[in-house]
């Protein structure tokens, strides 16, 4: 089977730590971030290994973020036949 054949599939995890906004004066060493970053990848391919034996290969994402500007909202949308119980 090609590359271009079949479904592809991904299974996706994602965490979140947060530092709360009231922290002052501590400074978040980035070669800290990148140990903890780094330990927790080591540690979550050493489980994939045995824990889903059917995967050829792990992408690992590293981001430290200032999400000065990230806004979230949720609108809820009218009901319908398609999006309600019956």
């Amino acid at each position: 089977m090609s590359e271009t054949e079949g479904t592809p599939r991904v299974l996706r995890i994602s965490f979140e730590f947060h530092v709360p906004r009231t922290l002052k004066g501590v400074n978040i060493r980035g070669v800290d971030v990148d140990k903890a970053l780094n330990t927790m990848a080591d540690r979550i391919i050493g489980l994939a290994e045995s824990l889903f034996p059917w995967s050829d290969r792990v992408m690992v994402r590293k981001e430290w973020l200032y999400n000065w500007t990230d806004n979230t909202e949720t609108f809820t949308l009218p009901s319908t036949g398609k999006n309600t119980p019956n």
